[in-house]
């Protein structure tokens, strides 16, 4: 054999090794991503789930529309610090902004994020907006929960495209209407 010919042979085998090596490590980022994106998703829900945060949910749900109507309102909403009154505000506020920019760059998937929390996303969103347009308006910060916003513009345009639900329409649907006939006997 030439040496032209087992030159050849080497530079494909060096190819064939790199090229394999590639494939490899595109295959170890993209479980790598999943996996940070899987503990990114955990450690939000986490949040989500607590006592604390359905305490600041129930506030903006139950609390704020009267607080708003209030005259001394405009103050506490003015204020650059806001007080341990509206911390619920903040709380929701602050999750949902972090969510948002995990979202804008790609860390969270932006349709799985809107598919687990676009419910409390967008009724977070429509209790707090009349109060982020005060604080936005008094404090000259347009970009003032700017990612919060984003996010619940994708959970708007996900619910748009998605007024049934998600349930993939490739998928079969049990029948909940009628008790299962293939189920195990009752005898």
């Amino acid at each position: 054999m030439s040496l032209e010919i087992l030159s050849t042979i080497a530079a494909v085998g060096t190819f064939v090794v790199i090229a394999a090596t590639a494939i490899a490590a595109i295959i170890q980022l993209r479980h790598l991503r999943s996996s940070n994106q899987i503990s990114a998703i955990g450690s939000v829900q986490e949040v989500i789930e607590s006592a604390e945060f359905e305490a600041a949910r129930r506030f903006i749900q139950n609390d704020l529309p009267r607080l708003m109507k209030e005259p001394h309102f405009a103050e506490l909403a003015e204020k650059r610090v806001l007080d341990s009154e509206l911390a619920p505000l903040q709380l929701i506020g602050n999750v949902y902004e972090s969510l948002g920019i995990f979202c804008k760059y790609g860390i969270i998937d932006k349709a799985v994020a809107c598919d687990l929390f676009s419910g409390p996303i967008l009724s977070g969103w429509t209790a707090i907006a009349p109060f982020l347009a005060i604080r936005r308006r008094s404090l000259d910060a347009p970009a003032l929960w700017e990612n919060f916003e984003f996010l619940a513009v994708l959970c708007e345009d996900f619910e748009m495209r998605h007024p049934d639900g998600a349930y993939p329409k490739w998928a079969r649907r049990m029948n909940i209407d009628e008790p299962n006939p293939v189920g195990p006997s009752q005898s």
